[in-house]
């Protein structure tokens, strides 16, 4: 635990995080540079990381660089005394949770943190996305648009599944193709926009590049052997974090108790419920169709193994049924009938 203690520093001798994790843009320095001017008692005070005679910004470096530009020597501020350069890079994310964050510039800060052995209280995505591979080149791309855009725009976020679909591509050049697709769709916005397209569009935007699926993704989240005893059920905002950001309408096999089905397009989190009548797992998606999961004793039944497809074929009547059972060529299968009457 670190005790905070209230002091007034010197604004020359303080030093930026080694990692800053926040976005901000100089129409935001230059509104709060003309409140600090006027009205300087306003401003909250910062938070400053004391690691023996180096003083680092934990929270506040906007306030800094406004109070900079006003011509102030001094800030108020709360003091922490620190033993170590990771606690500086640690307090620094888990103090700037909120508003704009840049993930590419959180996850190097979990990597650094890592390295170190130090495990950051941060969300599992960016946990996630620091495994991952963004190459340099892309990674110049992204700090060169981000820098722009904070010049150009009152208010720049950077989404982190934009930064997570791009690490999916395992090759530098599908890499710098999809930070391109996506950039010049973002530049042909309208100049006082500034937007980046929601998981659904941008699934359409990059699907000359990526392999489409039609089924259901099915996404498992288990808790280690270690963990299960106090691993406890998500709840619907839980759950929508866990896959928010993926390609397609998702279920959700929690193995702590819940089974979810995400609807991407909305991001509303619906229970799955097993259809008694009909003997199988019925999902209703936000737009209301329901969809239908094969339950596993069909599977074993079948023998499906992995890389085989079901062919699926609705027989309206008798007929119908006998017509389809001598189009086959083959009796060397096996077949499920379900039937709603």
């Amino acid at each position: 635990m670190f005790k905070y203690e209230e002091a007034i520093v010197n604004i020359s001798k303080l030093k930026p995080c080694p990692v800053k994790v926040t976005l901000h843009t100089e129409k935001m320095l230059k509104d709060l540079t003309g409140i600090v001017k006027t009205n300087p008692d306003q401003i909250e005070p910062i938070v400053v990381a004391i690691l023996g005679s180096e003083q680092y910004i934990l929270n506040g470096d906007l306030r800094v660089k406004a109070f900079e530009n006003a011509g102030k020597d001094s800030i108020k501020s709360w003091c922490i005394n620190v033993k170590t350069i990771s606690d500086v890079v640690r307090l620094h994310i888990e103090l700037n949770t909120h508003g704009s964050i840049n993930p590419i510039k959180m996850a190097e800060a979990v990597r650094y943190l890592e390295k170190h052995n130090v495990v950051p209280l941060v969300d599992k995505r960016y946990l996630e996305l620091a495994k991952k591979t963004l190459y340099p080149k892309v990674r110049q791309e992204w700090d060169d648009f981000i820098i722009t855009a904070c010049q150009k725009h009152p208010n720049v976020d950077l989404p982190i599944h934009i930064i997570e679909k791009i690490a999916d591509f395992s090759t530098e050049k599908e890499q710098l193709t999809a930070t391109t697709v996506i950039l010049d769709t973002v530049r042909t916005l309208k100049s006082n926009r500034f937007v980046f397209p929601a998981p659904p569009a941008l699934e359409v935007i990059l699907s000359s590049l990526t392999q489409r699926q039609s089924e259901k993704e099915i996404i498992v989240f288990e808790p280690p052997e270690s963990e299960k005893k106090g691993w406890k059920k998500p709840n619907m905002k839980e759950a929508e974090n866990l896959i928010r950001g993926s390609s397609h309408n998702s279920l959700v096999r929690c193995k702590c108790g819940r089974d979810l089905l995400l609807d991407t397009k909305t991001h509303r989190v619906s229970d799955v419920n097993f259809d008694q009548e009909n003997q199988c797992i019925k999902l209703v998606d936000g737009d209301g169709q329901a969809a239908y999961v094969v339950p596993p004793t069909v599977i074993e039944f079948l023998k499906v193994e992995d890389g085989q497809s079901l062919r699926v074929v609705t027989i309206d009547g008798p007929r119908e049924l006998e017509k389809f059972a001598k189009s086959l060529k083959s009796s060397s299968f096996r077949m499920v009938v379900v039937t709603c009457n």
